[in-house]
């Protein structure tokens, strides 16, 4: 038997939006910025397409929303933009970033503040989650941008948007957030939570690998850096994948969580172990979990054995200010389930974590 069970990296395709697809690589080919007939035929399911992208964030009809390969791509093309527009331009002089952005995403912002602009990086709290008070103390008029991920790739803890949105609008300053691992788990509307610039990922919702958006509220202006995307296969994808996500949702809150619990439940009966993020403050999908001298190398390895696929993951949630902390800095893997996953692949998750577990311990203790 296997278990896929790294859905917050990348989920298996839905059966739907992969048809779609092939419908439209076989009969919408010819390129929708064309004057001719068949170009014509094209711009109906790209239209449609756009719709749904809109419709499953609550966009308005005059809100852009441009395509790219990845969020990471259009995220670091976002903050070039800010930089461009208004740091060298010398309104602003700072950019305050979520320590839950990605890699790619901090690196980019390690060489924009290399060329003048200070970037702030706020922290995750004990819980994994922003803390917007840091947010209230480093934000100001010269702040270009404010970046927070809606919720953490790793342990799935949801972050206080709305209070970070208050916050952005009281300084007028301009707020990101990437809805990758939000988006079908929780309801998303950009309207409500006053979003400037919302990111998300294709294949985080069983869409095709390689396409991802960003959402700009209507009126926003930037430098010509984000061309948008004419992949009118990849973007139909996205569409429908989106559309299935947000019509998933109460599953994902329901049936899936509850899966998701059962495996939480076993692992409480597993001594030494530590899970991050208290249950109310996470997605119903995700888990992250460190156990006492099993380092999360070994356990993925051990579980990868019994065709079960899961995340070993660095902690950034972990302050190191606490001996727990440091015990268990090396041992996180991540479970992040999906619509997909049956009872039969947790009950079998559960047996087998149970059993590296032990084997794991018993190899180190001689």
């Amino acid at each position: 038997m296997k278990a896929y069970l790294d859905n917050n990296r990348a989920s298996k395709i839905d059966v739907q939006v992969m048809e779609l697809m092939q419908q439209s690589l076989v009969e919408h080919y010819a390129d929708p910025r064309a004057r001719h007939a068949d170009a014509i035929k094209s711009r109906t399911p790209l239209a449609q397409a756009y719709e749904k992208i809109k419709a499953s964030i609550h966009a308005k009809d005059n809100d852009m929303v441009t395509i790219g390969s990845s969020v990471d791509e259009l995220h670091c093309r976002l903050l070039i933009s800010i930089y461009v527009n208004s740091v060298i331009t010398g309104q602003k002089n700072q950019i305050i970033l979520s320590a839950s952005e990605s890699d790619t995403v901090i690196e980019t912002a390690e060489y924009i503040a290399s060329q003048g602009c200070r970037i702030t990086i706020l922290p995750l709290n004990s819980d994994g989650v922003v803390d917007t008070d840091m947010l209230k103390q480093t934000i100001t008029t010269k702040t270009a941008l404010v970046s927070i991920t809606m919720v953490d790739a790793q342990s799935g803890a949801i972050m206080a948007i709305d209070e970070a949105s208050q916050i952005c609008s009281e300084h007028g300053v301009p707020l990101h957030s990437d809805a990758s691992h939000a988006i079908g788990k929780l309801p998303i509307d950009v309207q409500m939570l006053d979003i400037d610039y919302l990111t998300l990922s294709s294949e985080t919702v069983h869409g095709p690998t390689g396409v991802a958006m960003l959402y700009i509220k209507e009126g926003i202006e930037l430098p010509n850096l984000i061309q948008p995307n004419n992949n009118l296969v990849g973007i139909v994808g996205l569409g429908k994948a989106l559309e299935l996500a947000v019509d998933s949702q109460a599953f994902e809150m329901e049936d899936t969580r509850e899966l998701r619990d059962a495996l939480e439940e076993s692992i409480r009966e597993i001594e030494d172990h530590l899970i991050i993020t208290p249950w109310a403050l996470r997605t119903p999908n995700t888990l992250l979990v460190g156990f006492k001298d099993v380092s999360s190398d070994a356990l993925v390895w051990e579980l990868n054995r019994y065709g079960i696929s899961v995340s070993g993951e660095k902690g950034r949630a972990l302050t190191e200010n606490t001996a727990s902390d440091s015990i268990y800095k090396h041992t996180l893997v991540e479970f992040a389930l999906s619509r997909y996953t049956s009872q039969e692949e947790m009950d079998y998750t559960i047996e087998k974590l149970k059993k590296s577990v032990e084997i794991i311990r018993t190899e180190r203790a001689r």
